[in-house]
């Protein structure tokens, strides 16, 4: 089963677990330069991974900061992980 992600609160009956964050970076290579659309997959896995260990079904209200460097692409997430009860 895949963990939901999303921006807004749940809309049914839900237990709080706690809160969870991640980080996803993408660094500059010798030909590439930084990708914030692996940056950004890489922190929604963080947050799925951290909400599964935890055994929830979903992370609401996630909000993402994002940062740029001259050699990597920052993405910070974090959200509240939840079981639908």
């Amino acid at each position: 089963m895949t963990i939901r992600l999303t921006t807004y609160p749940p809309d049914r009956p839900h237990e709080v677990i706690e809160v969870v964050a991640a980080v996803g970076v993408s660094t500059k290579s010798f030909l590439c330069a930084p990708d914030l659309g692996v940056a950004m997959a890489a922190c929604r896995d963080g947050l799925r991974l951290r909400a599964r260990e935890l055994g929830a079904d979903m992370v609401a209200g996630c909000q993402f900061q994002v940062n740029f460097g001259p050699s990597a692409a920052n993405v910070t997430g974090f959200g509240t992980a939840i079981r639908i009860s």
